[in-house]
C-alpha cells in the first residue's frame, strides 16, 4: 500500500478503526486463507447517503509481507463501483477499498472475500472537505493517555490523543505551515518525535510547546501519538481542548513518592504484568490543569535493606503477575 503522504491527503484505513493502531492489528483480528475468488459490488456515497460518481476506487490487499494495489475503477453515476477479488490469496491477507475525493483518500471496511455477509451492502463513505486557517480550538479529545516513566535525566513521556473530527466535514489546511489541530504537551517538553500507531509523521510538527496536525483530519478523528521527555521531576499540563478522558499511568521506581493534582487515583487490574500507579479524570475543561510530581527518598545506611527488600518483592510480584497471565490466558 506505500507510505501515506502529506501531499496527496491520504487517511491512513488502519489509524481510524477504533481500537486498530496498526496493519497487525487488523491482521490479529481478519484472517483470509487461501480460497475462490468473489465479487465485490458497492458505492460511493457521502454522509447522507447520496451516491458520489466519478471518483476513483482501488482495491487493495494487506498481507503479512506486503500491501498492493489489487484493482481499481472510476465508480459509475451512481456511484457504484465492481471488484473481483483473486482467486487465491496468502494466509491472513485483508483486503480495503479506498476511494478519492476532493483529494483526500477514504477507506471502507476491511474485508475478505470468504465471508459473503462483509461483501453486502457494502460501502466507503467520503465527506466534503473545509478549508483551515489555523488550528480549530473547538475539536474536543476524547481520549487522552499519558504514561510518565521516571529516570536519571527526568520524565520520559508517551502520549496518545484522540482527537474528534466536525461532523460531515473534512478539514484540510489552507497552507502548507497551517495547522489544523494543535495540543499542549507539558511544561519544559523536549526531544519530541511521533510514536506508532498515530499519524503519519510527516503530519506532525512541534511549535513552542505545543504539537501539531498539519495533515486531514476527518469526521472520524485522528490518533496523535508522541513520545517526550520532560526537565526535572514534575509533569505539568494545561489542558487546551475539551477533554473526555485523560487516563494517567506512572511506572514506579524504589523509593518514589508521588504528588498528583488534578486526577484521582484508580485501581489497576490484577493482570497487570508491570507494577504502576493510575490516575483519572473525566469531563476535563479548556485551562484545567493536570500535574505530578516525583520525588526520591534517600534511605539512610541502616535501612538500606528495607530499600532492597521493597525491590525485590516488586520483581517478585511481577513474575507472579506474568505466571498468573499465561495461566488465565
Amino acid at each position: 500500500m506505500g507510505p501515506w503522504v502529506t501531499g496527496a491527503r491520504l487517511i491512513s484505513p488502519i489509524r481510524r478503526l477504533r481500537g486498530s493502531a496498526s496493519v497487525a492489528g487488523l491482521l490479529l483480528m481478519w484472517a483470509v486463507q487461501p480460497g475462490i475468488g468473489q465479487d465485490l459490488r458497492g458505492r460511493v456515497t457521502l454522509a447522507d447517503s447520496l451516491p458520489v460518481g466519478g471518483v476513483r476506487v482501488e482495491l487493495h490487499s494487506v498481507s503479512q509481507t506486503e500491501g498492493a494495489i489489487v484493482d481499481s475503477a472510476i465508480a459509475g453515476q451512481n456511484g457504484q463501483f465492481d471488484f473481483s477479488f483473486p482467486e487465491s490469496t496468502e494466509a491472513g491477507t485483508v483486503f480495503l477499498v479506498g476511494a478519492r475525493y476532493g483529494g483526500v483518500l477514504y477507506w471502507g471496511p476491511p474485508i475478505h472475500p470468504t465471508n459473503p455477509d462483509e461483501l453486502a451492502d457494502y460501502s466507503v463513505a467520503v465527506f466534503d472537505t473545509a478549508l483551515v486557517a489555523g488550528p480549530v480550538g473547538s475539536l474536543k479529545s476524547e481520549f487522552r493517555h499519558v504514561v510518565v516513566t521516571p529516570g536519571p535525566a527526568g520524565l520520559q513521556i508517551a502520549e496518545i490523543i484522540d482527537v474528534e473530527g466536525v461532523p460531515e466535514r473534512t478539514l484540510l489546511p489552507s497552507g502548507d505551515s497551517v495547522f489544523v489541530w494543535a495540543g499542549a504537551l507539558a511544561g519544559n517538553a523536549h526531544a519530541v518525535f511521533p510514536a506508532q500507531g498515530g499519524v503519519p509523521p510527516q503530519d506532525l510538527a512541534v511549535r513552542d510547546g505545543t504539537i501539531g496536525f498539519a495533515g486531514a483530519l476527518p469526521p472520524t478523528g485522528i490518533r496523535v501519538a508522541v513520545e517526550y521527555m520532560v526537565s526535572g521531576t514534575e509533569y505539568a499540563l494545561r489542558v487546551e481542548h475539551p477533554t473526555e478522558r485523560l487516563e494517567l499511568l506512572v511506572m514506579p521506581r524504589a523509593g518514589m513518592t508521588l504528588q498528583v493534582d488534578g486526577l484521582a487515583e484508580a485501581s489497576v487490574g490484577s493482570d497487570m504484568a508491570v507494577p504502576l500507579r493510575r490516575f483519572t479524570a473525566t469531563d476535563l475543561s479548556v485551562a484545567a490543569t493536570v500535574s505530578v510530581r516525583v520525588g526520591f527518598e534517600e534511605p539512610g545506611r541502616g535501612q538500606a535493606w528495607v530499600w532492597f527488600a521493597v525491590a525485590l518483592a516488586l520483581g517478585a510480584a511481577a513474575v507472579l503477575s506474568q505466571r498468573l497471565t499465561r495461566k488465565s490466558s
